[in-house]
């Protein structure tokens, strides 16, 4: 009996053993298993498809440097809709002097209430040195696009904004690109960007840094996007 006994105790471990190797074998993926990382590319296409595919979006774009003279865009505040069309408020400044102007967007037209007038009249914005913000809208020179036209496009890190947990990437965007929502951008130059992306894709945030008015150190303008698919609808306002 002893010698039996001495038979079954490493038959017994052996079982253990076995059983522990099989639970957590059960617990763990294998490599191919676990899903792939998403590439800096992938996640800015995806980022842009989302903008692309909303059917509103509200824009806040802004800047706290303001240029001794000449004409340029301090901000825009509205929603932005895939019509494409704009209904918000557009900050200027003209030859060293600024104002905000409400400002719709539609039909390819757009209209402005400007300062001292209690209407709104169809205004060239190129005039005062500003985009047509409907235009924001489209997919291959608005503000998506500025996402997958980024070069050395790295990932970052995580942080906070708000109630947010934004993961952000980093590269540079030629001016051209630039250009076409800040008409002061210089074509010839490259802008420093950032882009916070939240944990469902969206873009959220872009930072975009480098020369925009002649004379002038590098200026910043940030860029918050929120309210994907809000469902906002714009009209043309009686004028």
């Amino acid at each position: 009996m002893p010698h039996l006994r001495s038979l079954r105790a490493p038959t017994l471990l052996a079982a253990l053993l076995a059983a522990v190797l099989l639970v957590s074998g059960c617990g763990s993926a294998s490599p191919s298993e676990k899903k792939a990382e998403k590439s800096p590319q992938q996640v800015m296409e995806q980022a842009k498809k989302q903008f692309d595919d909303a059917s509103s979006v509200h824009i806040d774009l802004s800047t706290t440097s303001t240029p001794s003279g000449g004409n340029g865009v301090l901000a825009a505040t509205g929603d932005l809709t895939q019509a494409p069309a704009f209904e918000g408020d557009v900050k200027v400044v003209l030859n060293g002097l600024t104002a905000t102007v409400p400002i719709t967007s539609v039909d390819g037209k757009v209209y402005a209430k400007l300062p001292l007038q209690t209407k709104y009249t169809v205004i060239d914005p190129t005039e005062y040195g500003a985009p047509d913000p409907g235009d924001f809208a489209d997919p291959d020179t608005g503000m998506s696009s500025l996402l997958t036209q980024l070069d050395n496009l790295q990932k970052q890190g995580q942080s906070r904004s708000g109630d947010q947990v934004l993961t952000t990437y980093t590269g540079t965007l030629p001016g051209k690109a630039v250009k076409e929502i800040i008409p002061s951008a210089a074509a010839d130059q490259t802008y420093k960007t950032s882009v916070g992306v939240d944990e469902k894709g969206y873009a959220r945030t872009v930072k975009i840094t480098g020369t925009f008015f002649a004379g002038s150190d590098d200026v910043t303008y940030d860029l918050k996007l929120s309210d994907y698919d809000a469902g906002v609808k714009i009209s043309a306002p009686s004028a």
